[in-house]
This record gives structure tokens, C-alpha cells and sequence, in this order.
């Protein structure tokens, strides 16, 4: 009688340890997907928003010269202010060599136009002609201007010299606040399947949590040119990143990443080689080691027109938390694939788009997957550093086996759709702080000078994922705000 009592008593430990088991393994295969998908989707949205603000802070806007036509050009080809004009009309086009040559145009009719010559260096500068820019602006150093003019020939010129070194180095410091609607990546229908059995979600930490988090991030990048004619590179960057959340500490995320490469260039063409090495942690606790190489190839057929391409390699190493007990069967390779395209329709307006391949093998066959996506992003880019981005990405995942502590009997394999969409707006300090803010003294200065190039930015975004398993089927809103400063020795 005791013997069959124990018996039935293991029999029922056994199976609450196997339900057990399910719930946590659900819950920790739903927190490593998203927060490792996290924090390699922040590390590419921080280069992308790092290339709109640079593009942003470059564009000459100018508002006249858009209805001139190079017949009146002809007609009046000495006509100076036309000229001028037909230059700013070029540069509102893309057309900087076309506005170089117009500009040198009106240089040799009159010398001594201290504005023509102005864009002129400007001109030259995005060219990359860095000596005949210096030339430019050395002559408009002897020429009467304005203090602010004199001011940014000073930080060309500076500019300049930098850009004549073989070494270059940069820091950037991010950092900023979010607020989740659903952080925890709960169930929409607060049900869940365990064992293959429908069930309803009643424990309060295990349903969608709204949460805010302090954000912090942290680069140094170094680039060496290697002196050849055609601008061959080796550079290297080390990021680290970290996510604070106020309530939900056990989702405080953390990543340091190290990536170290090369840039070859040919004349329409780059090739960039890179090795990655990245550690990422889940409430202070190192859950992820990844290595990495990636191969991209660059085209530029046409200035405005661009085609890459890369291939990607990963060994992904999980290892177990006091969260979970898990996490070392998702350890596996990943293999990745992209295929995109930059059109810039003018100085202003630029469109992107991203085809993504990729598969996932784990160390269980139910972790494993394949995904597909295309992502459409498009930036438009204002007068005086301030831009506005926008994008929607969807993507699958299939995965190869059905797990059993999920689905129990059923040879149901999980598929995910996921969109996203994002919408960013982001300027410069200055654009919103009057340069006499803080007086006219040089300490008032300087603190300006600190100050007025941080961007800031503002993000709202939604994803909706669905799946045909309710355990992963949720949607989140977030919204984003951060304060970014580089800068550049």
C-alpha cells in the first residue's frame, strides 16, 4: 500500500516537474529570442540614425534657384546672381560637381565674392578635395567676413586636418529612457499552451507589464588609412550598451561587443571583411558569448544609387541563469544572408530597402529556425541638422520541430510573423538653444560649444507579433527618448 502510494506520488512529481519545466522553458525561450534580438537591433539602429545625423548635419539647404533652368544660364551666362543661383539649385539636386564647376565660373568673373567662394570651399570639402578646399578657405581668411562666418571657416579648416590624418577616432555617448507597454513580451490572450493543453494565465508577473528603463550607451571607433591612393582601412570599435529597467529587474539587459575589420576600396566598389565578438547579460548575469564574421560588398554605379550586399557567420554560446535552466539548448550556429539598396532621391530625401535571409541551428531542433524579412526605411532630411526617419519591417520564423512541453502530441511547428514600425525625429541642440543662452563670456562659450551639437532624438514604435501559438503571440508599443554626443579626435 505504501509502495503503491510512493509510486503514485513520484508519477505526480513527475508530471508537475515536466509542467513546470514547460512554463519555464516557455518563458525563457520568449525572453532569449527578444532580448538578444534587442540589443543586435539597437547596435543597427545606432548606425543608422549615426549616418542620418551625419547626412543631416552636412546638407547644404538652400531655398532658391529651384526654378532656374540652364537655358537661362545661357542666355545670361555672365550674369552673376543667376549663376549663383543655378549653383544653389544644383546642390538642392545632388549635382555637387555640376555646382563646383558653376561656382568656379562666377569665381572667375568676380574674385572678390567672398559668399561664392564660401560655397565653393564647402563644395570642394564634400568632394573630398580637401587641399583645394583649404586653398579656398585660407583665401577667405584674408577677406572681410562676418565673426560667424570667420568661426566656420575655423572648424572647416579644423575639420579638415583631421581628415588629413591617417589616424581617426571617435566617442559617442548615448544615453536616454523608454517606456514598454508590454516589456515582459507577455501573451496577448494571457493563455498559453503547456504539454499541449490550453491554459490561462493567472499569475500578475506572467501578463503583460508596462515598465520604464534608464538606457546608456558607450562607443569608441578607430580607423587607420593605409596610404594607398584608393583610401584602404583597418578599423575597430568597442560598444558597450545597458538597459535598466525600474521594476522588472530581471530583464535589465547588458552587451559589450568588440568588431574589428577592414574597408577595401576600389572605384565604384567596397569590400568590408569583419570579425565580432559580443557578451550580453540578463540581470547581471552573462547569459550569451557570440562570435561572428561578416563579409559586405558595396556598389555605387551611380552617386545617388547604391547596392550591398553581405553574408554572416555565428556561434552563439548560451549559457544557464538562475533565471533559467534552459538557455544552453539554444546554443548553436547562426548563418545570415542580406541583399539592400540605398536610393537618394535628392540631398533631402533618401530610401532604403533590406531583403534578409537567415537560419538558427540549436542545440535542439525545436530552438532551430529559419526567418525571411524585408525591411523599407526612408529618411528625410531638414535645414540645419534635424531629420525625420521612418520604417516597417516583417519577417518570419519557422522552426523545425514542435516542442512537446509546449505542444504536447501535436506535431505543430511554431511560425512567427512580426512587423515593426518605427517612426524617428531627431536635431541638434542648437537648432532649439539661442547661442547667447549662457552669455557672451568665453566659460558661457565653451559650455555652448559642449552643448549645442548633442542630437537628440524621439522614437515611437509598435510590434505585433502573431504566432500559431498562443505563447508567442504579443505586441508592444514603446516609445524612446535619447540625447547623443560625438566626438571626434
Amino acid at each position: 500500500m505504501k509502495t503503491s502510494r510512493w509510486r503514485h506520488g513520484t508519477a505526480i512529481t513527475a508530471v508537475l516537474a515536466v509542467l513546470v519545466m514547460g512554463i519555464s522553458s516557455t518563458k525563457a525561450q520568449q525572453s532569449v529570442d527578444v532580448r538578444t534580438d534587442e540589443a543586435r537591433q539597437f547596435s543597427e539602429d545606432f548606425d543608422r540614425l549615426t549616418d542620418v545625423t551625419e547626412r543631416a548635419n552636412k546638407l547644404l539647404q538652400t531655398d532658391d534657384g529651384g526654378d532656374i533652368t540652364y537655358a537661362d544660364i545661357l542666355t545670361n551666362p555672365d550674369d552673376i546672381v543667376l549663376n549663383f543661383r543655378w549653383a544653389k539649385a544644383q546642390l538642392s539636386r545632388g549635382e555637387v560637381r555640376g555646382a563646383s564647376a558653376t561656382l568656379e565660373r562666377i569665381l572667375v568673373l568676380d574674385p572678390d565674392l567672398a559668399p561664392v567662394r564660401l560655397y565653393y570651399a564647402i563644395v570642394l570639402y564634400r568632394l573630398d578635395s580637401l587641399d583645394e578646399a583649404r586653398a579656398q578657405f585660407d583665401q577667405l581668411r584674408q577677406m572681410d567676413v562676418s565673426p560667424d562666418v570667420a568661426a566656420d571657416i575655423d572648424k572647416y579648416i579644423t575639420a579638415i586636418e583631421r581628415r588629413r590624418k591617417r589616424l581617426h577616432q571617435s566617442i559617442t555617448l548615448t544615453m536616454g529612457s523608454q517606456i514598454d507597454s508590454n516589456r515582459n513580451a507577455a501573451p496577448n490572450d494571457k493563455e498559453q499552451l503547456v504539454t499541449g493543453t490550453l491554459t490561462t494565465i493567472t499569475s500578475s508577473a506572467d501578463k503583460p507589464r508596462n515598465d520604464i528603463a534608464y538606457i546608456g550607451a558607450l562607443r569608441y571607433d578607430v580607423s587607420y588609412d593605409l596610404g594607398y591612393q584608393e583610401g584602404h582601412e583597418i578599423f575597430a570599435s568597442a560598444t558597450g550598451y545597458a538597459s535598466d529597467q525600474v521594476q522588472l529587474d530581471s530583464l535589465d539587459l547588458g552587451s559589450f561587443s568588440v568588431d574589428v575589420g577592414s574597408r577595401i576600396r576600389g572605384g565604384y566598389w567596397m569590400l568590408t571583411p569583419s570579425v565580432n565578438q559580443t557578451v550580453q547579460s540578463l540581470s547581471k548575469e552573462k547569459y550569451l558569448t557570440s562570435r561572428s564574421g561578416r563579409l559586405r560588398m558595396d556598389w555605387n554605379p551611380r552617386p545617388f544609387f547604391n547596392l550591398n550586399g553581405e553574408v554572416s557567420y555565428a556561434d552563439e554560446r548560451y549559457q544557464n541563469t538562475s533565471e533559467s535552466s534552459a538557455l544552453r539548448l539554444h546554443s548553436g550556429q547562426r548563418y545570415g544572408s542580406r541583399l539592400g539598396t540605398n536610393y537618394t532621391w535628392n540631398p533631402n530625401n533618401r530610401t532604403t530597402f533590406n531583403l534578409s535571409a537567415g537560419k538558427k541551428q540549436a542545440a535542439r531542433n525545436y530552438y532551430s529556425y529559419d526567418s525571411l524579412s524585408g525591411e523599407l526605411i526612408h529618411a528625410y532630411l531638414f535645414g540645419g541638422g534635424s531629420y525625420l526617419s521612418g520604417s516597417i519591417r516583417h519577417g518570419i520564423d519557422r522552426y523545425d520541430d514542435p516542442d512537446f512541453l509546449v505542444t504536447g502530441n501535436s506535431p505543430q511547428h511554431r511560425t512567427d510573423r512580426s512587423t515593426r514600425t518605427r517612426l524617428t525625429y531627431g536635431a541638434p541642440l542648437s537648432q532649439i538653444m539661442p547661442s547667447d543662452l549662457f552669455g557672451d563670456s568665453n566659460t558661457a562659450n565653451q559650455i555652448y560649444d559642449l552643448l549645442a551639437p548633442i542630437n537628440w532624438s524621439i522614437t515611437g514604435e509598435y510590434l505585433n507579433t502573431k504566432s500559431n501559438i498562443p505563447n508567442y503571440e504579443y505586441h508592444n508599443a514603446r516609445a524612446q527618448f535619447y540625447l547623443t554626443r560625438r566626438w571626434e579626435f
